[in-house]
């Protein structure tokens, strides 16, 4: 990325870039690729998917270009105005769509202050392929006015390049601005408006997501979306901040994964992933759904060594950030998606495997997720779990405390197995494997406590201490009976 400081030089670049790459007004032109054709018959639809509900809405396109999504669109909308900085792509768009009568199409720049787009007129906007045309500081004035264009329930759907160019396509000079995703998750994140009733209005992440065509054709998983939601600031999801801001902060992953291991923030990091797994007897092109993916790094494990496709999801935006950073360069079919999976659906039947580490703990009604894994298998699936749990007594009042603190739903591991057989699950296996736990801990404390300058000079002595003091406590708990760990496996 070379952003400039001044805002006419930083247009006048992107301006004539785009002009260059219009000249020939063709899909692969727009998508600066020469599979582009193919491309567009499985991302265009994936894309639209996505879409929250716009029937009979008012949509506005930003960077419409010549139309690839100004006609679809158009077939559900009540209204929509599409919008291009190239007159000629734009005229393109007119001459293709203009028999869709709601559709207006404007000439204009987004950043241009002359752009008028009425307060609370727009239940959508959409742009795909735009901030990354943009300057940092371009995003964020963009975001702010479209805070303010957006109807309260209202959403922005965008879709950007991330870390790293996809499309084949030879170019002289490339001004793209290929970010990392948080960029984007912090700039919206942190976008809020007041208005003249002294209402305090701000973006919720309602998804956030790899473009899985991409994934399928090229395993790259750079190409990512978000939809963003204008909500009433204290409508924002609790749960999601506190694991943001409190346990899972990214400094807070990063000392995590030093100890488990590049790509984990799981007991036993590569390990026990490789014992568990081994369990599944996972075959090529089988679909596996990762419930608390973390990092990712079981998802690279099961991709690279048995030809899986893999979704991985996480409440954590940070998590998912980490892990999108983590699949540059590695060609495996992995897709992540910020997801809160009990809300998510899928349809029924769609996973060979659900694999989950670690995750379950965070969830308070886990029959009815386990309903909802049981309908997502399909006949003859697998389910693998690991999870802290609890002895079957009356936990002492520290414990207590502990689970109060860190908002966890504990159960002994014979109720946990229960649970899995209440929702449907046939051959259900149900193993405490605490001894296994307390053995870990300890290798896992070993090996901090050998590294400790290191593990000072890269973080700092008080996560140094905050690292030991923890696992310390948990070797206690361990052994003292109170705090145990289950794995637990099912067939439906």
């Amino acid at each position: 990325m070379a952003p400039t400081n001044n805002g006419v030089q930083e247009r006048e670049v992107q301006k004539n870039y785009w002009m260059e790459h219009t000249a020939d007004l063709t899909v692969e032109a727009m998508m600066l690729d020469s599979q582009a054709s193919d491309l567009d018959k499985e991302e265009r639809p994936e894309v639209l998917s996505l879409l929250p509900h716009y029937d009979g809405k008012a949509v506005l396109e930003l960077g419409a270009g010549i139309g690839r999504f100004t006609g679809e669109l158009a077939l559900k909308a009540g209204h929509v105005i599409a919008l291009d900085f190239i007159e000629n792509a734009i005229k393109k768009n007119e001459s293709t769509n203009n028999h869709h009568k709601n559709v207006k199409f404007i000439c204009a720049d987004v950043t241009s202050p002359e752009l008028s787009i009425s307060d609370e007129s727009i239940d959508l906007i959409f742009s795909n392929w735009l901030l990354m045309y943009l300057s940092d500081k371009e995003v964020e004035n963009l975001a702010t006015r479209m805070i303010k264009w957006l109807k309260v329930g209202g959403y922005v759907f965008f879709r950007e390049s991330c870390f790293h160019q996809s499309g084949d396509s030879k170019r002289k000079c490339n001004p793209t601005h290929y970010r990392e995703p948080r960029f984007y998750t912090k700039i919206f994140k942190e976008c809020q408006m007041r208005d003249e009733c002294g209402n305090s209005y701000e973006l919720s992440l309602v998804s956030s997501k790899c473009i899985g065509a991409y994934v399928r054709a090229k395993k790259n998983q750079n190409q990512i979306c978000w939809i963003w939601q204008k909500v009433i600031s204290q409508e924002d999801t609790q749960f999601q901040r506190f694991l943001d801001n409190v346990q899972y902060k990214c400094n807070g992953i990063l000392r995590y994964e030093r100890v488990f291991g590049q790509g984990f923030v799981s007991t036993g990091g590569i390990e026990t992933t490789k014992e568990f797994v081994s369990k599944l007897d996972l075959k090529a092109d089988q679909k596996v759904l990762d419930v608390g993916c973390g990092i990712g790094g079981g998802d690279f494990y099961m991709a690279e060594n048995f030809d899986v496709k893999v979704v991985g999801i996480d409440l954590s935006i940070n998590m998912i950030s980490f892990a999108l950073e983590r699949a540059i360069g590695r060609k495996c079919s992995v897709e992540f998606e910020v997801a809160d999976c009990t809300t998510k659906t899928y349809p029924d039947n769609t996973f060979d495997v659900i694999y989950s580490r670690d995750t379950i703990l965070h969830i308070q009604d886990k029959p009815a997720l386990f309903k909802s894994f049981y309908k997502w298998l399909k006949p003859g699936g697998k389910l693998l779990i690991s999870d802290y749990c609890r002895s079957d007594g009356t936990p002492t009042e520290e414990f207590a405390e502990y689970i109060k603190q860190r908002g966890y739903d504990l159960h002994d591991v014979k109720a946990y197995g229960q649970m899995l057989r209440d929702a449907g699950f046939n051959d259900v296996v149900a193993e405490d494997r605490t001894d296994q736990f307390i053995q870990v801990l300890e290798r896992e404390l070993r090996t901090i406590e050998k590294e400790k300058e290191e593990f000072i000079q890269d973080f700092s002595a008080e996560d140094y201490n905050d690292i030991v003091d923890g696992w310390k406590a948990k070797l206690v708990r361990s052994s003292t009976g109170e705090q145990r760990w289950g794995l637990f496996i099912a067939k439906k």
